[in-house]
């Protein structure tokens, strides 16, 4: 059986995650655990319901990202094994982009199941790991595409619009360590709901903004790959019996038949 479709991944990866906070932002607001104009900026979803929504469809996410990191790898290996030319630096790429992914994918639901308020370093921490290994799993794919565009595509127009998602990832992230290291070292960054009359909410509001802004190039830059997803078929695997398996029933057969 052949099954495609797979674009079907990357697609409800970018849908979910801006569903996740949307549906934990408005169950939030209307319990009264947070303020409409603060809540984009502010550590809100640490309350349940809310926390616990928002964990489950990430949780879910990051089970669809894994799976979608691991389709891609196995595309490019495909393409990898097809194609010698390619060479041996393409395969460690396509590996260092498989374990780049997967920890993003792992850390990601670390940031969703650790709330802020209570294990602000385990969350701080995985969400550093998030960003680095996004931003390295960003370029060796974007790499990839490169080497690989005369194998898939006729124009370069995708691999470049990566490689500009790449460089801004790479920028932004930069001003979010910079502003999140400040907010951490002089002020208390494991305040609940920041304001604008909050000390520090410059950096604050510069950090989180920052924040936003990288998730939502690494999400445009995941719905790129529904274009290469919708050239893959995948081959439902089959299960065979093992041979004691079968001489065990054949036995058992035997036996009742006599």
């Amino acid at each position: 059986m052949i099954e495609g479709h797979l674009y079907i991944f990357p697609l409800l990866v970018c849908i979910l995650v801006p569903i996740a906070y949307l549906i934990s932002f408005i169950v939030a607001i209307h319990l009264g655990h947070l303020k409409f104009e603060y809540s984009f900026f502010s550590q809100s979803l640490t309350n349940s319901p809310e926390s616990c929504i928002y964990s489950q469809i990430i949780n879910f996410t990051s089970f669809i990202l894994i799976i979608t990191i691991y389709i891609r790898y196995r595309q490019i290996a495909e393409l990898i094994r097809n194609h010698p030319t390619c060479g041996k630096k393409c395969s460690q790429l396509n590996l260092t982009f498989l374990t780049c992914g997967m920890i993003t994918a792992f850390s990601m639901s670390i940031i969703a199941n650790f709330p802020h308020s209570n294990v602000f370093l385990v969350r701080i921490l995985a969400t550093y790991i998030t960003f680095i290994t996004s931003v390295g799993a960003l370029y060796c794919e974007m790499l990839l595409s490169f080497w690989i565009r005369p194998l898939l595509y006729s124009s370069r127009i995708l691999p470049f619009i990566r490689m500009i998602l790449s460089i801004i990832c790479t920028f932004i992230f930069i001003i979010f360590i910079i502003f999140q290291t400040i907010t951490i070292i002089k002020y208390d960054n494991q305040e609940k709901l920041w304001t604008s009359i909050s000390p520090g909410w410059k950096y604050h509001f510069g950090s989180s903004l920052s924040t936003w802004i990288l998730t939502s190039c690494l999400l445009i830059y995941i719905s790129t790959l529904i274009i290469d997803f919708r050239r893959i078929k995948i081959i439902s695997p089959k299960i065979y019996l093992t041979t004691d398996i079968i001489d065990d029933q054949m036995n058992h057969r035997l036996s009742f038949s006599i």
